[in-house]
């Protein structure tokens, strides 16, 4: 071992060594594990920005070497485990029961966070180093800095203009310095040229006017984007200016030089620009904003960038948090929505920008607004008999006065609901206590559940009112123009202690949680009500595209009087196993309220006694197991999964009493449920919310104990079937009721013809009415013939098999299993009430051919 290496070299080589140690000593189970964490520590130190190529090399190929132990031993045990149990093994030097622990991926570790956000650094090409990364200057002969990137690229607009890019005048202030006077800008005096930087214009102007009224960091933190010494870096290049900006989960530095686009005759600027001060005691040009807005359009890819909203743009600049609030949505409160907007304005905690649909006929009055436009707020008043908003609209026209302020629109916060699409509210961090960070990587390559990846974040409060806990998803962004890539997050609280009722109602109901967007951030807020002061969150990160990796950061936010932490279990379940499948035309019953919710893909769950092996670490030593059901299909297709006892049979509906578990309320894309369960018989049930929701699925189960799974065949399946029509008629005198109205015999009756011995399967006959009702009690049942004598065979002649009590199930009613002899039978379908009219349909399945149902009477068809 190398004594001068450095302690995480150190640290890799005492972890190989011991690897090695356990491997002589056939602890291969000890081995195994070691190994891995070994590869794991090198392949960090590979990843090191300022170790050089050999030593990268050399650790790279440590890790290549540990990973390949680690594979041999598993294929060791494996082949000796197979050869144990059959006996061909001429040493038994492994017990047939010996297994390898599994080994989770410590996602919480400092080497994957930071290679995560290491891999987050390129976008568009480009690499971008995290702000506290060494600074790399590249000297040259030239005093002045040209971005050896070049220049972000134009917009069609500014292309047409053909603009000149060129450094400002001497006499521009980048930035208030001591030398020079610090000019106050007002909001009103941005001025926006190109149609695509809407959401950052909009973004400074808040700024501004938010350190108008609070002389507030909120502006002063753009200020100090900026690493500046008049224009000079370190090694003293003047123009070079390195911006700090959020992006893909840290603070990263952007490199620019001072060059702008400048119109090629006119000489005004051709991008975000400060409206010139009529003062001649102030500097001619203020470019600060314009420089910023350089900066980010690099990194976004140019002026051209498809736009993104003003929450997106300072949550980059500032670190604010960012809040879509979506007006047309089926959640939105409109009281609500505006006591926060005002309590958070007032003080400050927020800004606000508005958003306009993709529309071109939006106009406000008569006034005409631009479609996918942003709005900066800054104002936000209330009186008895009224709430504005103060609106800026800072675009310049091409043929409009470039000396004017932005103008200023005084709109009613009821014409916002009708004129905009959306509210986006950016979030002061510093209310909130350090937050909760976790960088992680969708990987749809295998592995992970592919694009779904899950965290639990335990808490408690202290406080006596409700509190709120914030998740905030950003996915990580590599081309900035690329738009087909989808995010959902879904955050519940864990609570086994649910009612069985509320259990049923999301059963039938849509969530308004989980939904996909092609935003790079989605917020969460979860109240924590007073009558729950500690528990756990889930929470469900989904990621629908085409690429194979991405990055995402979770960043959870809790107030003071509300700790939280990660719950950082790394530990891989001992029994797993994941089926694919698929809703068809044939296979896709709907939720629960359809009567076609049986034919849903349902499954055998059997799960055994504990395993000795696992018995104390994966559930405490408890008899009970933990399972986790996970369902994943495409992001437009809301699905539920739910665990029901009944006996490893087909369910045909969902009773309170009879559902152990559900994910909740239909979720687009994913369903997720854990429960604690005893050992036994239980059927799986994955459905989708229509049964016009087509599409494939995966089901994947975790166990702490030992289980089977099997697919339950649907009803009839490999049998034949023979699907017959008919109606009760009052005026027909068909609809006769139950037995027990003495006109039983008068109900429509079909004549059934067995050729030979036929085994009918468990729901040989089934009733359905033809639009179903649960306010229609159904029964089905089979009599011998006597003698072609409907009246007497009923009556005199015990019947054969039935469905049972009259019921109401929205599914109708079925025979049991039973096999019935050669001959001739009645089929009566009946309702319990007479006087009930309703069509019907029977399906009749037998297992072998020839079997004829025809209808007997007038009244049947």
């Amino acid at each position: 071992m190398d004594r001068n290496a450095s302690p995480s070299e150190r640290d890799a080589e005492m972890i190989s060594s011991k690897a090695s140690k356990a491997e002589f000593a056939k602890d291969y189970d000890q081995a195994f594990r070691l190994y891995i964490k070994a590869a794991e520590s090198y392949l960090h130190l590979s990843r090191s920005s300022i170790a050089t190529d050999k030593c990268k090399q050399q650790w790279k190929t440590s890790a290549a070497k540990a990973l390949e132990r680690a594979e041999k031993i598993k294929k060791f045990v494996e082949i000796s485990r197979s050869n144990a149990k059959t006996g061909n093994s001429p040493s038994q030097t492994l017990a047939p029961d010996l297994r390898l622990t599994p080994v989770g991926i410590d996602h919480f570790s400092p080497q994957e966070q930071f290679y995560i956000l290491k891999k987050g650094g390129t976008v568009n090409g480009l690499f971008f180093p995290m702000w506290d990364d060494p600074v790399q200057v590249t000297r040259s002969s030239n005093p002045v800095y040209s971005d050896p990137d070049g220049q972000p690229t134009l917009s069609p607009e500014q292309e047409k203009i053909s603009p000149i890019w060129r450094r400002p005048n001497s006499n521009s202030s980048i930035e208030p310095t001591i030398a020079r006077p610090h000019r106050r800008i007002l909001p009103q005096q941005i001025l926006q040229h190109i149609v695509t930087d809407c959401s950052v214009c909009a973004s400074i102007s808040v700024c501004l006017e938010h350190g108008l009224r609070f002389n507030s960091t909120l502006e002063s933190s753009i200020h100090d984007s900026f690493e500046l010494q008049k224009g000079r870096t370190s090694n003293g290049v003047s123009g070079r200016y390195d911006v700090r900006i959020l992006f893909n989960g840290t603070w990263r530095r952007v490199l620019i030089d001072d060059r702008l686009p400048f119109h090629p005759t006119e000489g005004t600027l051709m991008c975000m620009s400060v409206l010139p001060p009529d003062d001649a005691t102030t500097p001619a040009e203020t470019l600060w904003p314009s420089l910023l807005e350089k900066a980010y359009m690099k990194l976004m890819g140019g002026y051209d960038f498809p736009g993104s909203n003003s929450s997106i743009d300072l949550h980059a600049f500032a670190g604010w948090i960012p809040e879509h609030v979506d007006l047309k949505g089926s959640t939105f409160e409109r009281e609500k929505t505006w006591e926060r907007i005002k309590k958070g304005f007032s003080s400050g905690q927020c800004v606000v920008t508005l958003g306009t649909g993709p529309t071109p006929y939006a106009r406000w009055r008569d006034i005409p607004l631009l479609p996918s436009h942003s709005y900066a707020v800054i104002d936000a008043d209330e009186t008895e008999d009224r709430r504005i908003f103060t609106v800026l609209d800072p675009w310049v026209h091409p043929t409009g006065d470039q000396d004017e302020t932005s103008r200023e629109l005084q709109i009613p916060w009821s014409d916002v609901l009708n004129t905009f699409d959306g509210v986006y509210l950016s979030w002061d961090p510093n209310i909130w206590q350090k937050p909760l960070i976790f960088h992680g990587m969708w990987k749809r390559s295998g592995g992970d559940e592919g694009g779904t990846r899950h965290a639990r974040i335990e808490f408690s409060c202290e406080g006596r009112s409700d509190e709120e806990i914030w998740v905030l998803l950003t996915r990580h962004v590599v081309d900035t123009h690329r738009m087909s890539d989808f995010v959902a997050l879904r955050v519940d609280m864990e609570d086994d202690l649910m009612p069985g009722t509320s259990f049923l109602e999301n059963q039938r109901t849509l969530s308004s949680k989980g939904t996909y967007t092609n935003s790079t951030h989605i917020l969460t807020r979860t109240r924590i009500p007073t009558s729950q002061r500690s528990g756990i969150l889930c929470i469900s990160a989904s990621y629908d595209g085409d690429a194979r990796e991405v990055g995402f950061t979770l960043t959870a936010y809790a107030k003071d009087r509300t700790k939280v932490s990660w719950i950082d279990n790394k530990s891989i379940p001992p029994y797993t196993t994941t089926v694919e499948g698929s809703f068809t035309s044939n296979s896709a019953g709907g939720n629960c309220t359809y009567p076609t919710f049986m034919v849903n893909p349902q499954y055998q769950l059997t799960v055994g006694a504990q395993n000795k092996r696992f018995g104390s670490e994966a559930n405490g030593g408890t008899s009970k197991a933990t399972v986790t059901l996970n369902l994943q299909t495409n992001k437009d297709i809301p699905v539920n999964v739910a665990m029901v006892w009944s006996q490893g049979q087909r369910v045909s509906e969902l009773s309170a009493k009879d559902l152990v578990a559900t994910s909740g309320a239909y979720n687009y894309g994913l369903a997720r449920v854990t429960k604690t369960i005893t050992p036994g018989e239980y059927v799986v049930v994955a459905s989708a919310f229509e049964p016009h929701h087509i599409g494939s699925f995966s089901l994947k189960i975790d166990s702490s104990h030992p289980f089977d799974l099997k697919p339950i065949p649907r009803e009839g399946a490999g049998m034949y079937c023979k699907v017959v029509r008919g109606a009760w008629y009052v005026d027909g005198e068909t609809a006769a009721g139950a037995p027990s109205f003495n006109k039983y015999s008068k109900n429509p009756i079909f004549e059934l013809d067995v050729p030979s011995t036929t085994q009918l399967n468990r729901n040989r006959i089934r009733l359905q009415t033809l639009h179903p009702s649960t306010a229609i009690a159904l029964n089905v049942t089979v009599y011998p013939n006597h003698e072609n004598d409907i009246a007497t065979s009923l009556k005199r002649q015990r019947h054969v098999v039935t469905s049972g009590a009259y019921d109401d199930t929205i599914a109708g009613v079925a025979t049991p299993q039973s096999t019935i002899s050669a001959g001739k039978y009645y089929i009566v379908p009946s309702t319990y009430n007479p006087g009930t009219e309703a069509g019907f349909r029977m399906l009749v399945y037998s297992s072998t051919s020839g079997v004829k149902v025809t209808a007997t009477g007038k009244f049947c068809g």
